[in-house]
């Protein structure tokens, strides 16, 4: 009986453990892949945003979007220069700083744009 219940125990035990569906080849998920030992990229620019609010006493909602408005101010400065966001470009070492006093707020965010071959 011992027997019989340690095989179901260790039958149980190796039939719950399987590899991963999603370790590469057939089954690849990311069709992107960085390889850092060859540069299969281009730079196409560094951009930057700005954006600034005034602080209205009391008023908290003032500081939401700050930071998604200078990255819509750098994405424009971007098309503005020729480059969008498109196929295999993306944003790379991106940067925000957020300064506060005690009247305005101010969000710088900076970027630079990558197309991988």
């Amino acid at each position: 009986m011992k027997k019989i219940i340690l095989c179901l125990a260790v039958v149980s035990l190796f039939a719950s453990c399987r590899s991963s569906l999603h370790h590469g080849g057939f089954n690849q998920i990311n069709q992107t892949q960085t390889i850092l030992s060859s540069a299969n990229f281009t730079v196409l620019g560094s951009f930057k945003g700005m954006a600034t609010e005034k602080i209205v006493t009391g008023n908290i909602t003032n500081k939401e979007g700050i930071i998604s408005q200078a990255k819509a101010n750098m994405l424009a400065n971007a098309k503005a220069a020729g480059v969008e966001l498109v196929g295999s470009r993306t944003l790379v070492n991106v940067s925000v700083d957020i300064i506060e006093t005690k009247k305005r707020i101010s969000a710088t965010i900076s970027a630079e744009i990558i197309e991988f071959k």
